[in-house]
């Protein structure tokens, strides 16, 4: 009997930490990019589209005062949203900001929910729809959201329309930067304790010693030290750098060049930080 009830002891931390470890999401499916106005909304998807050639996820669309749209890069969709004017940032003198990072569930919200909860970070279950982290302010605020979402029956659509996408991106023609995919997105965490909500956030994954988390077989998240919470830049992996910076000397949009990056100009992409590797 003793010895039944030390195995069931045992069971039971083995399976709370088994919970706690439980993969929380397939992969990243949205960054958000929070524009100043509605205008500046229509410029920035043109600018996706029209001048880093960007294929369509869906396009602009209104609810009351905000508008939305998505285009497709590779292995994520950017969304172009806003105003907020609920919104607190830590900065108002923005056209346009990185904020938002949606995650699509590893198996339900509801797991997701239980296992956030095992892991202390307080969110919000919306319905079985979303979960939005907002309200943890030891790893949300300042000019970064967290949320995950599940597309359910829809998750077949939606992979359908990203084929297509991505078969269009994979097009190679000439007047263009030659986008594969995002390669890094780069998140600045305002202190130890902002780092370590990270952390706990993608377990069972880990943080390289640098500060990097390999989200998936393209895409990177390079954490670095920063005043503020906020998703600072993403790079793009190119075709071809040389093709691309012949591209961008064209069109006006090469700005600084830094090591085997190229930045893009941000008087140009609206105060987004963009950057351009061929690098794997």
């Amino acid at each position: 009997m003793l010895f039944q009830t030390g195995l069931a002891q045992k069971e039971s931390a083995q399976s709370t930490e088994i919970a706690k470890t439980n993969v929380l999401f397939s992969g990243l499916h949205t960054l958000s990019i929070h524009i100043r106005d509605t205008i500046t909304h229509d410029s920035v998807f043109h600018f996706l589209t029209d001048k880093l050639k960007l294929p369509v996820y869906y396009y602009p669309l209104s609810y009351g005062k905000r508008k939305y749209a998505g285009v497709y890069a590779g292995n994520l969709v950017l969304e172009p949203c806003g105003p907020y004017s609920d919104y607190s940032y830590a900065a108002e003198d923005f056209r346009a900001i990185f904020f938002g990072l949606t995650f699509e569930s590893f198996e339900s919200l509801s797991t997701a929910s239980m296992d956030l909860a095992h892991r202390k970070i307080q969110h919000q279950l919306l319905g079985d729809g979303a979960i939005y982290l907002q309200k943890d302010s030891a790893l949300c605020g300042d000019n970064i959201t967290i949320s995950f979402m599940d597309k359910k029956d829809a998750r077949t659509i939606d992979k359908r329309i990203i084929d297509s996408l991505q078969n269009a991106i994979k097009a190679d023609t000439e007047n263009e930067p030659g986008i594969e995919y995002v390669k890094e997105i780069q998140i600045g965490y305002n202190d130890s304790c902002n780092l370590q909500k990270w952390k706990e956030l993608i377990k069972p994954l880990e943080l390289t010693d640098n500060g990097i988390w390999k989200e998936s077989k393209t895409l990177e998240l390079h954490f670095i030290r920063s005043n503020i919470k906020e998703v600072q830049s993403i790079t793009f992996k190119v075709r071809s750098l040389e093709k691309a910076k012949l591209y961008l000397l064209k069109n006006n949009l090469i700005g600084n060049i830094i090591d085997n990056k190229i930045q893009l100009n941000k008087a140009q992409s609206f105060g987004l930080s963009m950057y351009l590797t061929e690098e794997d």
